[in-house]
């Protein structure tokens, strides 16, 4: 049987039209047939359990998106924001960053031909504010060296 089996799969091809690949749309993935949104994944950095609905409440709250914001949980940890604007997600970027419970929320755009699971969440930009450093001093050598210093 097993041979026959290994036989059979042996004989196995793919026409040309059945060799391309498939993007199944973000909406699918979701289990969700309303894909219309303006989207951003995100997680918490260095926290592996925390309280969604306390996340969900505390972001909902924060983010003041004016014409709308849905949030959900996805695999991994990752969280799903769905916004009803292009502005309010653009708000939310730009007044970035946030936190939840002194921990960093990393924040990426998820366009609709995107897979959320494979949107690296490792990095997010911020600024530090140096105080007392002379005009003389501000140099990009002082910069690498107070990064370096910060990690």
């Amino acid at each position: 049987m097993a041979d026959d089996l290994r036989k059979l799969t042996k004989m196995l091809s793919f026409s040309e039209i059945e060799q391309h690949s498939v993007m199944v749309p973000l909406g699918a993935w979701l289990g969700d047939t309303d894909s219309a949104g303006f989207y951003l994944v995100g997680r918490l950095l260095g926290r592996r359990n925390f309280n969604f609905e306390a996340l969900k409440n505390t972001l909902t709250n924060s983010f003041n998106a004016i014409k709308g914001l849905e949030i959900r949980l996805v695999e991994n940890s990752r969280i799903l924001f769905k916004f009803a604007h292009t502005l309010d997600r653009k708000r939310v970027l730009d007044g970035g960053p946030w936190a939840f419970e002194k921990n960093l929320v990393i924040l990426k755009i998820v366009e609709n031909d995107d897979d959320p699971s494979n949107i690296e969440l490792d990095w997010v930009d911020f600024s530090v504010h140096v105080h007392g450093l002379p005009l003389g001093r501000m140099s990009r050598n002082m910069a690498e060296f107070i990064g370096n210093q910060l990690g």
